[in-house]
């Protein structure tokens, strides 16, 4: 398991998949939510083609989860320093 902190607007989320890569942009958040926007591209696309989207919304108990187990990775905008460390079994974020 890994240390999770905060959420900021600026964080990126992303997922390294066989070929292909997800990136998140987080841009907005509430007290439960983080939004997020998305830009991939398929894995056998040799144009570099990306697909843009937005208006995901996931809850914050899921995304620290998530992180934690390493299903997905997060790079914190302007590291971590000055951010709150998660505790394992938080509930409402």
């Amino acid at each position: 398991m890994t240390e999770v902190y905060n959420f900021r607007i600026g964080d990126l989320i992303y997922n390294k998949l066989e070929g292909a890569n997800i990136i998140g942009l987080v841009y907005k958040m509430t007290p439960k939510y983080v939004y997020y926007a998305i830009c991939a591209r398929s894995k056998n696309d040799e144009d570099g083609n990306h697909y843009i989207t937005k208006d995901h919304k996931v809850s914050k108990q899921r995304l620290y989860e998530a992180i934690r187990t390493r299903h997905i990775e997060i790079s914190y905008a302007q590291g971590t320093n000055r951010r709150r460390k998660i505790k394992e079994n938080t509930e409402g974020g």
